[in-house]
């Protein structure tokens, strides 16, 4: 199959491996910082609900497209209209995929193996095609070769293509962006999920409840619950840390508050499950809450 394929190559591509080091090294550098950690959460699209990469994306691809159909037109009947409106498409193009660069990059930052390589690959492609769209942008704006300049932003629209193919690749076949826990059964009736006495003060605890996961945590009286696996990539938020009223994911650090399962910080985009919890006969039970902010 032809995602074999690619993959077979991209392995052989060890020079992906050391330039994937280096441009994740310099994301953690610039998100290190509290106000990093905040760009970074705008950039991952964390209060939109989902990611704002493939939002972006939409921008180019869309303004491109147009280009191309602009530019064929104007082949056939040689109006400067045309050349000129298709000119200003590119442009509109060149300047949505600045945008879409820098979400995509933030999104990236936190892969790893495969997923790693084939989004750096990704990247790379959609660098290339950007880069020859500006190339033909400026011969269009200088007044050079027409047949130049569409053939150049051609070439870049094929790349263009070949990139998208392996952005969905990404998503469809490895499941990067996914909710990770939307395929978990929620509990919708009260069921058992710990012993009261297990449940220690502070501490944060997974319960296997009929196959779900679920995250517990006691302060005091109060017992709150959420569901445990991270949306974001599938971290057990039971080995994670709490930080006040938040759980910290142990993997790419998204905050989750404990008590709602509302996100607090990036890169996950959705919110944990919501579990009403009651003690009944010395057992912590659980619900979904119907005001879940994801009922699956």
């Amino acid at each position: 199959m032809l995602h074999r394929t690619i993959d077979r190559f991209l392995e052989g591509q060890r020079w992906l491996e050391p330039l994937s080091d280096t441009l994740q090294g310099w994301a953690g550098a610039i998100f290190r910082s509290r106000a990093g950690q905040a760009l970074k959460t705008l950039l991952n699209g964390t209060w939109l609900g989902h990611p704002l990469h493939p939002v972006i994306t939409d921008l180019p691809l869309g303004a491109w497209t147009l280009a191309v159909l602009l530019d064929v037109v104007f082949l056939f009947d040689r109006s400067s209209t045309w050349h000129a409106a298709a000119t200003v498409a590119i442009a509109a193009g060149v300047v949505a995929a600045v945008g879409a660069a820098v979400t995509g990059y933030t999104d990236w930052s936190d892969t790893v193996d495969r997923e790693r390589r084939v989004g750096v690959t990704h990247g790379l492609l959609n660098l290339a095609a950007t880069i020859l769209y500006l190339v033909s942008l400026l011969i269009r704006l200088y007044g050079g070769s027409a047949g130049a300049a569409i053939t150049i932003s051609w070439i870049g629209y094929l790349l263009l293509l070949a990139a998208a193919f392996l952005g969905g690749e990404l998503v469809f076949n490895i499941g990067t962006g996914v909710n990770h826990h939307t395929w978990e059964a929620p509990i919708t009736e009260w069921t058992p999920a710990i012993r009261v006495g297990e449940l220690a003060e502070g501490v944060l605890q997974k319960a296997d409840v009929r196959g779900t996961p679920v995250l517990l945590h006691r302060k005091g009286t109060v017992i709150c619950a959420i569901g445990n696996t991270c949306g974001h990539a599938g971290g057990p938020l039971n080995e994670g840390t709490v930080e006040g009223t938040r759980v910290i994911c142990p993997w790419h650090a998204s905050r989750f508050d404990l008590c709602s399962g509302a996100v607090k910080g990036g890169p996950a985009t959705v919110n944990q499950v919501r579990y009403e919890t009651r003690v009944q006969d010395g057992q912590v039970e659980v619900r979904r809450s119907p005001e879940t902010y994801q009922p699956n």
